[in-house]
């Protein structure tokens, strides 16, 4: 269970720092429209909320008993593994900078292999 609750920190914070950042950054881009703009501020305020109600769950006093129970783990694991495939393709085939794919090619691979891990492990917890 420790494993679990360490990596589910894990993957809430360092979500919370990713797109924080994302959003700091469509505030301050005067290139892209303001339909992008409002759609990836969207996405961005999804993972943040979805990001903020498992830290709500993780400092919970019922913390254990929520994390096991709750659907909000899988449910977050499967939007972030499903929004990085989904993003890879799209940057991968768009017409961006090698450095730009590497970097966000690289970032995709880390929130998927941590989402991974975490679904894993609550499987695994939750079947003790």
């Amino acid at each position: 269970m420790n494993r679990l609750v360490s990596f589910l920190w894990i993957l809430a914070v360092s979500t919370l720092l990713v797109w924080i950042t994302r959003i700091y950054n469509l505030l301050n881009d005067n290139e892209i429209s303001s339909g992008e703009r409002i759609w990836s501020v969207l996405v961005a305020c999804i993972f943040l909320l979805a990001a903020a109600a498992v830290v709500k769950v993780l400092m919970g006093s019922w913390r254990d008993r929520n994390i096991l129970n709750s659907r909000l783990v899988p449910a977050f694991c499967i939007w972030t593994v499903t929004f990085w495939i989904v993003r890879s393709v799209g940057i991968l085939i768009a017409e961006h900078d090698a450095g730009f794919k590497i970097v966000h090619a690289c970032i995709a691979i880390v929130f998927i292999l941590l989402a991974l891990v975490v679904n894993r492990l609550k499987t695994i917890v939750s079947n003790i």
